[in-house]
């Protein structure tokens, strides 16, 4: 099992500890009432004659942004607390080493791509958060 250095957790906390505050700020905007506002004036050409499908469409944008930043920044908060119990870098399936390349691309990853593909097999091809 290859074994992440003090250098490379610190790194990787970094590096969530910024996506957390990111996410943050991402789902305080989009929570914004105006948020909604704003992204229709993104789409000014839009029939003016179906204001409500306009409106809705808008409106599920919004909520969608808003659901997919909420997951992601559970996921970020779970991989910092795995950091605290020293478990960060091992799947929570398996318990194998995470490769390093894998949390290069996604720091807050929880399986290795195996058992990623496992899951989300079981979901019906759904990716899971991580």
């Amino acid at each position: 099992m290859a074994v992440l250095t003090r250098k490379d957790l610190e790194e990787f906390t970094r590096l969530l500890q910024a996506r957390r505050r990111a996410l943050i700020e991402e789902v305080i905007a989009t929570s914004a009432p105006d948020s909604a506002e704003s992204l229709s004036n993104q789409y000014e050409d839009l029939d003016p004659h179906d204001d409500r499908a306009a409106s809705d469409w808008v409106r599920d944008v919004v909520l969608a942004q808003s659901e997919r930043d909420t997951a992601e920044l559970r996921a970020v908060e779970a991989a910092l607390r795995r950091m605290g119990d020293d478990s960060y870098g091992e799947c929570i399936d398996c318990g194998e080493a995470i490769p390093r390349a894998r949390l290069e691309a996604n720091p807050a990853a929880e399986r290795c791509i195996a058992c990623q593909q496992r899951a989300e097999k079981r979901v019906g091809g759904v990716p899971t958060a991580t």
